[in-house]
């Protein structure tokens, strides 16, 4: 696990200031918790180093909203 800078794309577009801090997990998924909110996504490493991205427009389901219990078999998996 590492932390990381979590970039959003949406619209097309990634706006810095959604940007928020995350954890990289080995398997892709990245959880993150800002604006009293928390979720796990696919992240996609991108070529900054620390940086991943999260694509809201082709994919970038919130894994948690369906089942919450899949934020306790990921950090179990470790």
């Amino acid at each position: 696990m590492e932390k990381v800078i979590v970039q959003y794309v949406y619209g097309g577009q990634i706006d810095k200031m959604d940007n928020e801090n995350g954890i990289l997990f080995p398997n892709g998924k990245v959880f993150v918790a800002g604006n009293s909110e928390i979720g796990l996504y696919n992240a996609i490493i991108s070529d900054k180093q620390g940086v991943v991205t999260v694509d809201l427009d082709n994919g970038g389901e919130e894994y948690m909203r369906h089942d919450p219990e899949v934020l306790i078999d990921l950090l179990a998996a470790i």
